[in-house]
């Protein structure tokens, strides 16, 4: 299935190798969108979660893949990553527990997505994953487009863009209109395309300009949102990616150094302070602006062993609080490793935490720095946004920012030791047969020995 755009006359063969056909990215551009939790509630001041469209998701992964396919000549050559391999067993793993289920249909909608999007990544190894600078580039543009769709919301809908924070806070939050996104979905576009613009920029794969432009657009972006899970994951894969690219103690000190003085600065300066505290109390910031409440019943509550091993039924993302005399709330578990536990039990918890540490093991063997350090920013960010987030139960954009890191840092590995391997092979030219030189009569001829 071997795909390739024709040379652009004043560019070099290796810079024609790391550039995909525009149909793939354009393709991948798409998938990005689709694995987005469109919120029907985002055109809503109330609610702090919303309700994905389901049926617009399920058309827009269908049609590309259809495109994708008919793209695919057949007996194309595939690989697949560890960590693509381990959420294969998830998929089959949990559609055996769907079964379980009252009504199964819901949940097997959302494995056949999961299972869709992990094809997806067999089929797209030859245009786009063989070569990890190119899916790197097209989830660069993916974001940007995204980003480019949030600044067109406040053109269009200005009314409709700003999201007035909970009870717990005042001010006002930017969200998406065109693309129905709530804040923290603003937060995570912004703090990727600030994330993967700076490493393009520090391993010169992005002119100064469109770079500074676009960690100008994604700032921006993660602060009007306020977004503090957004901003704490970028930081942290910042972080990482710098840690383990750098090769000098100058280099580990001062990626040591840039996070302790970020957070001094959120502590010191008012307005990056006000801008952390959102207008909310000492109560609110502990609880995690009340994620721990449902954290504990989670943690709290008596199930059966065959409960504990499967969950209560992939989809049941909320629990029912019971406070006081018959008041009920439903809360989220915002939690990707409890949501897990709680849709598909502990064996699922286990299958997925192997699938991320595979992925780590992965990042850290990657040859390549800039191909490493955008492996160890999406990896670092999913990392801390599981923690306060969920969506690693189904193909979300956490689940497509484990999977694009797992496997460009794998590519990289394979495409190293394919090197090596050219290298260490003899290619020596044929040997030429000169004529037998006359004996030299100034040296003289020792007897054979007997």
């Amino acid at each position: 299935m071997t795909l390739t755009a024709p040379p652009v006359p004043g560019t070099t063969s290796t810079e024609q190798s790391t550039k995909a056909p525009l149909l793939w990215l354009v393709l991948w551009c798409l998938l990005v969108l689709g694995v987005q939790p469109w919120s029907s509630r985002a055109a809503s001041p109330q609610g702090t979660t919303g309700s994905t469209n389901s049926l617009m998701k399920g058309v827009l992964l269908g049609a590309i893949f259809l495109i994708v396919l008919a793209a695919t000549k057949p007996g194309f050559r595939t690989r697949i990553s560890p960590a693509t391999n381990l959420y294969v067993v998830y998929v089959l793993f949990a559609t055996a527990t769907v079964f379980l289920l009252a009504d199964p249909l819901g949940p097997l909608l959302r494995l056949a997505r999961l299972l869709i999007g992990l094809v997806l990544f067999l089929m797209l190894w030859r245009p786009l994953i063989q070569t990890p600078e190119r899916l790197i580039r097209a989830h660069l543009w993916a974001h940007l487009l995204l980003a480019g769709t949030i600044v067109l919301s406040l053109l269009y809908a200005p009314e409709q863009a700003w999201r007035p924070l909970s009870s717990f806070g005042t001010g006002f939050r930017l969200q998406g209109v065109l693309i129905p996104m709530l804040p923290p979905r603003v937060g995570e576009v912004g703090a990727l395309l600030l994330g993967l613009a700076v490493i393009a920029l520090l391993a010169r794969k992005l002119a100064v300009l469109p770079a500074g432009a676009m960690i100008g657009l994604g700032m921006v972006l993660v602060a009007l949102s306020r977004t503090r899970t957004a901003a704490a994951a970028i930081a942290f894969g910042l972080f990482l990616a710098l840690l383990l690219t750098r090769k000098t103690w100058f280099g580990r000190i001062a990626a040591l150094a840039v996070p302790g003085i970020v957070g001094i600065g959120f502590l010191l300066i008012p307005t990056l302070h006000t801008w952390l505290l959102r207008g909310q109390g000492t109560q609110q910031i502990s609880s995690l602006s009340g994620r721990t409440t449902s954290w504990q019943y989670v943690l709290d509550e008596e199930v059966s062993l065959q409960t504990a091993i499967i969950g209560h039924g992939l989809g049941n993302k909320r629990v029912l609080l019971r406070r006081g005399e018959g008041d009920i709330d439903v809360m989220a578990i915002d939690n990707s490793w409890l949501g897990l536990y709680w849709e598909t039990g502990l064996l699922a918890v286990v299958i997925v935490g192997i699938a991320m540490i595979v992925a780590w093991v992965s990042v850290l063997r990657a040859p390549t720095p800039y191909v490493k350090a955008c492996g160890a920013l999406l990896l670092g960010y999913v990392s801390v946004a599981s923690l306060n987030e969920s969506g690693l139960s189904d193909l979300s954009s956490m689940t497509l920012h484990l999977l694009v890191a797992a496997a460009v840092c794998d590519s990289d590995r394979l495409r190293e030791r394919s090197r090596a391997a050219l290298q260490r092979r003899p290619d020596a030219p044929l040997p030429v047969l000169l004529p037998n030189k006359p004996p030299d009569a100034t040296k003289p001829v020792r007897p054979p020995l007997r």
